[in-house]
């Protein structure tokens, strides 16, 4: 091949070779980013201590049973970041035929053992007529609670009507937010113990569906766009015809 003609395949072959990095790429999906800095909320206790907040709100939310079965579903409090919130992978709650609806409420309520950190919280789902729903054997239901100061040596507890039991538990997303996966609904609260809980979050449903609890939006970054595609591509082909053009006049 002659050199002028070498010149113009070779930009060709490196622009669909950019073009071939730039399609892979799109399937590499990066962690999470996080806009500036996050500003939490001050913990808002239920029986505040001298200079603490107080009047913590509840949370309740009504779900449309679709086709037989409660969809997927995220209720939290309205903190930022939230103090309390639930996440409950479609099905994840037996329900009896005819069911219409389920109603999820998220309650707090005072701590009445000295080893708990800030309040005790509720999770309850419940048919049109209060029955007390129960979570399905194998339901990935995750509930998140927040701890009124960060880094604490904890776990998230459940009150079984005589004690609290802990249960395994892990890092929520920031210092003060304590995740877990239950099979049990009822009274929940972190708890002080001797426990250091893993730095991962415990793996939600989905996290489209999940309550906010950082600061800003998380984003997956998929690669470049469609658009950058294209201009590799129109770039390669322009850069070979132009030095095709260029080596012909020089041949003239």
């Amino acid at each position: 091949m002659p050199a002028r003609r070498r010149l113009p395949a070779g930009v060709l072959l490196i622009g669909l070779g950019l073009t071939w990095l730039a399609a892979m790429s799109t399937s590499v999906r990066t962690a999470p980013l996080f806009d500036g800095v996050f500003i939490e909320d001050p913990y808002l206790f239920v029986d505040p201590p001298a200079g603490a907040a107080g009047d913590p709100p509840s949370a309740e939310a009504t779900q449309p049973v679709v086709d037989g079965s409660v969809p997927l579903l995220a209720v939290a409090t309205t903190e930022v970041p939230p103090q309390a919130q639930i996440i409950a992978e479609a099905d994840a709650f037996a329900i009896s035929a005819g069911t219409q609806s389920v109603t999820v409420s998220i309650v707090p309520a005072s701590a009445t053992d000295p080893t708990i950190a800030g309040n005790v919280y509720r999770f309850s789902v419940t048919d049109p007529g209060g029955a007390s729903l129960e979570i399905r054997p194998g339901a990935r239901v995750t509930i998140i609670v927040r701890a009124p100061q960060s880094d604490l040596v904890a776990q998230i507890a459940r009150f079984d009507g005589t004690r609290w039991v802990t249960i395994p538990t892990e890092l929520g997303g920031l210092a003060d937010l304590f995740a877990a996966n239950i099979t049990q609904l009822g009274d929940f609260a972190v708890v002080v113990t001797g426990a250091t809980p893993s730095g991962s979050a415990v793996a939600s449903v989905a996290s489209s569906a999940a309550p906010s609890g950082g600061g800003g939006d998380a984003t997956d970054l998929d690669g470049p766009p469609w658009w950058v595609v294209v201009l590799l591509v129109v770039a390669a082909l322009g850069g070979g015809l132009a030095w095709g053009l260029l080596g012909d006049r020089e041949g003239r």
